[in-house]
């Protein structure tokens, strides 16, 4: 394969959607004309938009929606937790007020109760 070969594959996608310049396309156009297997190759050739139109492609619909459950559910998690912390320190700090204030109840107290 020629460098010129190299050049006009590299060039083809550009050439396919006219993007190229009028250069670009004059030299493939003229090198197509001349050479089998780069003709072959650009027949070939699918570019993007037809090999997007075989295979769907997600449009991230179902990511975001999976995203969404994750953060709502750690969100849900931490909410959990911050609730359990701030119940056991207000649980902890209740039974040191009864402790320290004598109305705790201890063995001896319950028996005298009863």
């Amino acid at each position: 394969m020629s460098w010129k070969c190299e050049i006009v594959t590299d060039l083809a996608p550009l050439y396919h959607d006219k993007e190229a310049s009028k250069a670009s396309r004059k030299l493939v156009k003229e090198h197509l004309r001349e050479c089998p297997e780069c003709r072959a190759y650009y027949k070939k050739y699918r570019p993007v938009e037809t090999m997007a139109a075989e295979e769907p492609v997600s449009d991230g619909v179902e990511n975001f929606v999976l995203l969404a459950k994750k953060m709502r559910r750690r969100r849900q998690l931490l909410w959990l937790g911050f609730l359990f912390y701030f119940a056991g320190t207000m649980w902890a700090l209740v039974l040191h007020h009864q402790y320290k204030t004598d109305k705790f109840l201890t063995k001896n107290k319950i028996f005298k109760i009863l």
